[in-house]
């Protein structure tokens, strides 16, 4: 393949080495149109409120389009207000929630905080009459997937091939033959209940967003007929224009309030094949090894920092930078390995969007670049690993120090709903001052990323034999829980140079992917970890020690740490119940040590009175 001597180059003595690449593809994506109408029908004033966004193309991936309909409940004095406040403020606060949470998770937010406001909008004349109440319906079109969130009787249905599904559910309650009053709102209680569900969706289909004075006028038949007239590709403009239609039909059906409807069109979803992703990923070449001299994009390597097979690092210089850097490369031997190119993209993906001080910074090469690597923020210092080697026996306040420092980095993940999931040794590196680092996190679960299907699927446990957690090798299962067990035994291989549970071969590794879901079988999966008193290879060290370090690793995260404060506070100051619990155990558990040489020592005396006898 020809070389761009632009972007790469070697010194002319040496030859040039072939790189790994493959064609640009076109990526599918997904695709929405929206159009909309509201009126005041036949009132004075409109009550009513929609709004909707389309992001740009990042946003699209991980938050998607949302499009939101509200209607003021009409004996709120602030109705219109409400219903216009909450359609923009919930758009505006959901794009504002970090691009690696969840769905479900940035809308629950941004929806209790705005359920806050209004129930806290009360009139100090009137003390609890409450004046800002809303009905609020979301729809949130991600990747293959519509996610809705409900309260009140705004609708959204689904129409599909000619059929027509109401996907929400009423929040009312009858009152009399023709009357009914609304159970849920916005505002309404500072206990917010919200409907939420998912929906699979594929081209063609038509989302509905309608207020009662629409869909109360409105047969299934009615709308399925006018809706059966758009084309297969509609226009923004058709959209509106059928809209609006649904709404005067309404008005001409005798509706005598606020008429509202908002059209979802589905023109595409990035359903692709794996091989489209596959190829996908390959867009970018993968440079060959790289010497000192060598340039990449005007990066000059300056020093082979490592280099194995799954990676090299180089120290490198920039003419445009005063500080030296470091080039992180996939090795060639992954050219072909998706799941492990497609790690290293979100690795950089991530980088950009984490801020924090233990978190070694990392962001992608130029986009204008013919290859494939990392800038990575450059570390003078030594792995946590050969840290360990030069401190075999370190003191317990050392060891807290870098435990202390390393949850820091880990609560910035979790706050971001992301799990690292290969905590070990030689992912954390420390200074010369003794700041710790997280310096790789390309097996990083990001939750908002794990929503889609446009991924490649994982087959396998991802992380570290030995480190990871059990649940994870049982059932493919990680959450925070799973990164505090990794946490748990580098705690205690800091102490001892031992795991707290007898090493695992990659024979032994293998995910069933099935929930544990009952007593008996939750004890059987978990028994064959069996925790190592740590004081058998540290006898110095205290009894509660052991105790904490017991409960960060259990097999069984129901029995383990539910929170990174817990671990922290308890490896500072032991907790009453552990002290409580360890004396409770048997002297055997407590310490095998003492026990056999007791026991060693009875029957040494016991046998010498048999033979004075």
């Amino acid at each position: 393949m020809k070389t761009d001597n632009n972007a790469y180059t070697q010194p002319a003595s040496q030859p040039v080495a072939p790189v790994t690449t493959a064609a640009k593809v076109t990526t599918a994506k997904l695709q929405v149109l929206l159009g909309g109408y509201s009126s005041a029908g036949i009132k004075a004033t409109n009550e009513d409120a929609f709004a909707s966004l389309v992001p740009n193309d990042a946003e699209l991936t991980t938050k998607g389009v949302v499009a939101v309909i509200a209607d003021g409940v009409s004996s709120a004095s602030k109705a219109a207000q409400a219903a216009q406040l909450s359609v923009t403020q919930f758009i505006n606060d959901y794009y504002a929630t970090p691009q690696t949470w969840s769905t479900q998770k940035s809308a629950s937010k941004v929806l209790s905080s705005l359920n806050q406001w209004l129930y806290a909008q009360t009139d100090a004349v009137s003390g609890y009459t409450l004046q800002w109440l809303t009905t609020f319906s979301a729809l949130i079109v991600k990747s293959s997937t519509a996610y809705i969130f409900h309260v009140g009787d705004t609708r959204i249905s689904q129409y599909r091939q000619g059929e027509i599904e109401v996907l929400t559910k009423d929040h009312q309650q009858k009152q009399g033959p023709s009357h009914s009053v609304l159970t849920r709102a916005l505002g309404a209680d500072h206990r917010l209940q919200v409907d939420v569900q998912q929906v699979a969706i594929q081209s063609g289909d038509i989302f509905v967003l309608t207020c009662d004075g629409v869909h109360e006028y409105l047969s299934a038949q009615q709308i399925k007929k006018q809706l059966g007239t758009l084309t297969q590709s509609p226009s923004t403009k058709a959209l509106e224009e059928m809209a609006k239609l649904l709404t005067e039909l309404a008005i001409e059906n005798g509706s005598k309030d606020n008429v509202s409807c908002l059209l979802v069109y589905i023109g595409a979803t990035p359903n692709r094949a794996l091989a489209e992703i596959e190829r996908e990923l390959l867009n970018k070449a993968i440079p060959p090894a790289l010497a000192v001299g060598n340039k990449i994009d005007d990066y000059q390597i300056c020093k082979v920092i490592h280099a194995s097979i799954r990676s090299h690092l180089y120290l490198a210089k920039h003419p445009d930078e005063t500080e030296p850097c470091v080039l992180k490369v996939p090795s060639s031997n992954l050219a072909d390995d998706s799941s492990y190119l497609q790690g290293f993209i979100r690795e950089a993906w991530l980088g950009e969007r984490l801020s924090n001080s233990h978190v070694m910074k990392i962001k992608r090469g130029s986009d204008n670049s013919r290859f494939l690597y990392h800038i990575c923020e450059y570390i003078d210092g030594q792995t946590l690993g050969q840290w360990m080697f030069d401190n075999p026996k370190p003191k317990l306040a050392q060891v807290r120090d870098i435990i202390e420092q390393i949850i820091i980095a880990l609560r910035s993940f979790q706050r971001l709903e992301v799990i690292h999931r290969d905590l070990k040794p030689d992912n954390i590196m420390i200074d010369a001052y003794g700041k710790v680092f997280l310096i790789d996190y390309g097996t990083a679960l990001i939750a908002s990323l794990a929503e889609n299907n446009d991924v490649l699927s994982e087959t396998v446990p991802q992380g570290t034999l030995n480190y990871i957690a059990p649940e994870t090798l049982l059932t493919l299962h990680a959450d925070h829980q799973s990164d505090l067990f990794s946490l748990g035994v580098i705690a205690y291989e800091m102490l001892c140079g031992e795991l707290p549970y007898k090493p695992m071969q990659r024979a032994d590794m293998s995910a069933q992917n099935h929930l544990i879901d009952d007593e008996k079988s939750r004890l059987e999966n978990y028994s064959q970890w069996q925790y190592r008193s740590i004081r058998q290879f540290r006898s110095d060290l205290p009894f509660w020690l052991d105790m904490v370090l017991s409960k960060a690793t259990q097999a069984d995260p129901k029995f383990r740490f539910q929170a990174y404060s817990e671990l922290k506070a308890d490896l500072s100051k032991p907790s009453a119940s552990a002290l409580e619990e360890y004396k409770s155990q048997p002297l055997l558990q407590r310490n095998p040590v003492v026990f056999w040489q007791g026991a060693t020592l009875t029957f040494f005396i016991l046998w010498l009175t048999a033979l004075i006898l």
